[in-house]
């Protein structure tokens, strides 16, 4: 038998090394993928029914503050339309334009979006969170599902394209996390996760600052912003900004360039920073989150502000004779499809 050149041993082991890594990867792939996407409750439950199952037809999107503050129950007794809160702890604007676009993209359109903004929506994180690669690794399990997600990876260069090919990078941490969404029940209803209680002082007293809070931008959340509402409006999806409450305020340059952008595109700006009713630390969980109560009380408000422009979109329509009728629906053939084009009205919380 011929003896093997030194080269030839190189290459056979070159060979062998490459086909079982394909078949390691594949292989830890395919059970990543499995327990991902069965997963029954958590985070990966609420990604994979919003990126590919979800038929609502009122969404909310945000980040944790959107998660613990719009209770879906409130909108659907007031609305009569399901609603389903899309929320996600740690996640910015880039998060929140791709599991928009998903709906559009396989045509299962909204009737109505309400985006809850914070700085980080438009400004560089220093944290690890609410940036773009905190986006990239909850959104890496559906690469290739979406233009818009794919888009969004494309950002950090071909590189990145190149590495979701492989599984164990597309996957990478995700399987404790996976078997832990098929075994351990996490308590939320329709995306709304409640938070019981006040880690706060019932002595704690609301303050207001003086001083502004300076913005860093980043220019690709800008444009993602832009992209979202844009989005809504190609799309005839009626939608609103809001600034949901936290227990303090500081102005903030990042809200104030939201806000300009809301008022560019006619987009209604609901600002709920500073508003007297939810201003007892009762109604926190801590300096950030409303809890239970607050959140019940919030998205009461919420619903009104939003039934206010919904009603004067009817009146303009001449589908109903007064902006102050009680004879309220949005059910199909009502709303559905026209842009809300309001951004100045009597209704003082708007730009």
């Amino acid at each position: 038998m011929k003896k093997m050149k030194e080269w030839q041993k190189v290459l056979l082991g070159v060979a062998v090394f490459v086909v079982l890594a394909f078949v390691a990867d594949r292989g830890f792939g395919c059970l990543s993928e499995k327990f991902y996407y069965s997963s029954k409750y958590g985070i990966f439950r609420r990604n994979i029914y919003c990126l590919t199952e979800s038929k609502d037809e009122v969404l909310i999107f945000g980040s944790s503050r959107a998660a613990h503050h719009y209770v879906p129950q409130v909108f659907e007794d007031s609305l009569g339309l399901s609603c389903y809160n899309c929320g996600s702890d740690g996640e910015c604007i880039y998060y929140h334009y791709a599991i928009l676009s998903s709906y559009i993209e396989r045509g299962d359109l909204p009737k109505m979006v309400v985006l809850d903004v914070n700085s980080s929506d438009v400004c560089v994180s220093h944290t690890g969170t609410f940036d773009l690669d905190c986006a990239l690794d909850r959104l890496a399990p559906h690469y290739g599902q979406y233009a818009s997600i794919d888009s969004l990876f494309a950002l950090n260069g071909w590189k990145e394209t190149l590495k979701m090919n492989l599984m164990t990078y597309r996957y990478n941490s995700k399987l404790v996390q996976a078997i832990k969404c098929n075994f351990i029940p996490w308590p939320e209803d329709r995306g709304y996760e409640a938070l019981i209680g006040s880690s706060l002082d019932s002595t704690d007293v609301f303050k207001i600052s003086d001083e502004m809070d300076a913005a860093e931008y980043e220019e690709n959340k800008i444009v993602y912003l832009r992209k979202f509402i844009s989005a809504c409006k190609d799309n005839g999806i009626p939608m609103v900004i809001a600034h949901s409450p936290s227990f303090g305020y500081t102005p903030s340059e990042g809200l104030d360039y939201i806000r300009s952008v809301a008022l560019e595109y006619g987009v209604p700006y609901l600002d709920y920073g500073k508003d007297e009713r939810f201003m007892s630390p009762r109604l926190f969980k801590d300096g950030s989150h409303l809890n239970d109560e607050g959140a019940k009380s919030y998205s009461v408000a919420v619903v009104a502000e939003i039934k206010k422009l919904l009603l004067h979109l009817q009146y303009q329509k001449g589908l109903i004779h007064t902006a102050a009728s009680n004879d309220f629906s949005i059910r199909e053939g009502s709303v559905h499809g026209q842009w809300v084009w309001i951004a100045l009205f009597a209704y003082g919380r708007y730009v």
